[in-house]
């Protein structure tokens, strides 16, 4: 076991609680859409990308696939709407959309609408669950049907919550006569769980003036039950996405809003199948927090993805986070003979796997290149980081991390390669590293070294 080894795992032993860490990260894309709400997220297995629908009641329609995102114009598409849901088939790949309201009409919409990769299709079911906005919607693997709950018919009056189950299959909408449902809801978080084999269901705001929930229901095909948590919760809310990560098993609930107080939720819990459990982050959540973001889960990639919202002082949102081991470059390197050194992420630091980072730009004939990997990017031996070092001999250039270890990398072509095989425990997801190239470039100044970039590595599943 290597120095390194030794030292996150007695960061990460010390500092075991019920708490997880989590691992959102700032996605730099191109071509990003405008700023926007309550939009639609999905991810496309069919085409390996993920889709988003609408938001500020639009209907464009844009795909995120490799870093940039793409404005799609397929022949037919939904009108412009908002507070619409989504479900996708994850054995087909259809995405299912219900419901919405356009922002000037009273009434929502009935409209079921099928994304079948290549275009969306209007549907014509001879029974629908009628007008309706702020609903809830899952697809049920192990059943192989859409599920529809709650939701406002009268989208705004709150009194005109619904507390109907609807399922959508073989081209139809069927209303299930269901024991003792959830009360009435709209805004709740709806999801199926992987492990559970159900439909679960969690917070929303009651019908009337009763508040909003704190309660977890799980739906089975012919009745709803109330999940009695024993331990912590969520607090509750509205707004809120819950989204599931199939390789792990588990539901990821992130974010929503307070109705009473306002106040937008920050954090990110999972639910195992038997408990919530609350997740810390090393960034601290998505910043800066906000509501009505829309949250999906790349299954290629395995990473949930999260885009837009509305921030505490009601200033739209256009940027794109995700959930999952993070390499989130910061800092400037210094010029050398071949340019500035770049250091570049590689495969994704998940436990039990190996993670890498290449150092670039490089001077060709360079047999070396060095690596320094760091607890902390705001102290060091030396003292507090950044660092200047024109006193050591190499002006113009920064340190940014605690170097509590230097590897050693061959060299070849201009590139150097680190590789690194993560310790596979569980509690060291969430633990960051702080990475820094250093370039073995003889004569470009007194000591003959220059700097990367740096970058915050964040372990994940």
């Amino acid at each position: 076991m290597s120095n390194l080894d030794k030292a996150i795992l007695a960061i990460a032993f010390s500092t075991v609680s019920a708490t997880l860490p989590a691992q959102w990260g700032h996605l730099q894309t191109s071509s990003a859409p405008a700023p926007r709400s309550r939009a639609l997220l999905a991810y496309d297995y069919v085409g390996n990308r993920t889709l988003m629908f609408g938001g500020n009641w639009s209907n464009e329609f844009w795909s995120l696939s490799g870093g940039t995102w793409t404005q799609l114009t397929p022949a037919t598409r939904p009108s412009a709407r908002a507070r619409a849901n989504i479900a996708t088939n994850m054995i087909t790949g259809e995405i299912l959309l219900y419901g919405g309201d356009t922002g000037s009409a009273q009434f929502a919409n009935d409209e079921t609408w099928l994304w079948d990769g290549t275009n969306w299709q209007l549907q014509a079911p001879a029974n629908t669950p009628g007008g309706l906005a702020r609903h809830g919607m899952a697809f049920d693997l192990v059943r192989q049907v859409n599920v529809l709950f709650g939701g406002r018919r009268n989208s705004w009056i709150p009194s005109q919550a619904s507390d109907l189950t609807w399922e959508y299959t073989a081209g139809n909408w069927v209303q299930v006569t269901v024991n003792q449902p959830p009360p009435a809801l709209t805004d709740m978080a709806m999801s199926y769980h992987p492990v559970l084999q159900q439909v679960m269901l969690f917070g929303g705001q009651r019908g009337g003036s009763q508040g909003a929930s704190d309660e977890t229901w799980i739906y089975e095909g012919t009745s709803w039950t109330r999940i009695n948590v024993t331990g912590v919760r969520p607090a509750a809310r509205v707004g809120a996405s819950l989204v599931a990560n199939l390789s792990r098993g588990v539901l990821v609930l992130f974010g929503g809003r307070d109705p009473v107080t306002m106040e937008i939720f920050n954090d990110t819990w999972e639910h195992d199948g038997v408990n919530w459990v609350k997740v810390d982050n090393v960034y601290g959540g998505i910043y800066p927090p906000r509501a009505d973001v829309a949250v999906t889960h790349d299954f290629m990639r395995d990473r949930l993805v999260a885009f837009g919202g509305v921030d505490a002082n009601g200033a739209m949102l256009d940027d794109t986070w995700e959930y999952g081991a993070q390499f989130q470059p910061f800092g400037m390197g210094c010029p050398g003979s071949a340019g500035v050194p770049a250091l570049v992420g590689g495969l994704p630091a998940r436990i039990g796997t190996t993670t890498s980072a290449d150092i670039t730009n490089l001077p060709p004939s360079s047999p070396v290149a060095f690596l320094a990997v760091g607890l902390s990017r705001t102290q060091s031996v030396h003292g507090s980081l950044p660092m200047q070092l024109g006193s050591s001999g190499m002006p113009g250039c920064r340190s940014y991390t605690s170097a509590d270890q230097i590897f050693t990398l061959p060299a070849s072509g201009g590139t150097a390669t680190w590789a690194w095989d993560v310790p596979n425990v569980p509690s060291l997801v969430g633990q960051a590293l702080y990475l820094q190239g250093v370039s073995w470039d003889p004569g470009v100044n007194a000591i003959g070294l220059t700097v990367s970039n740096a970058a915050t590595l964040v372990i994940g599943h």
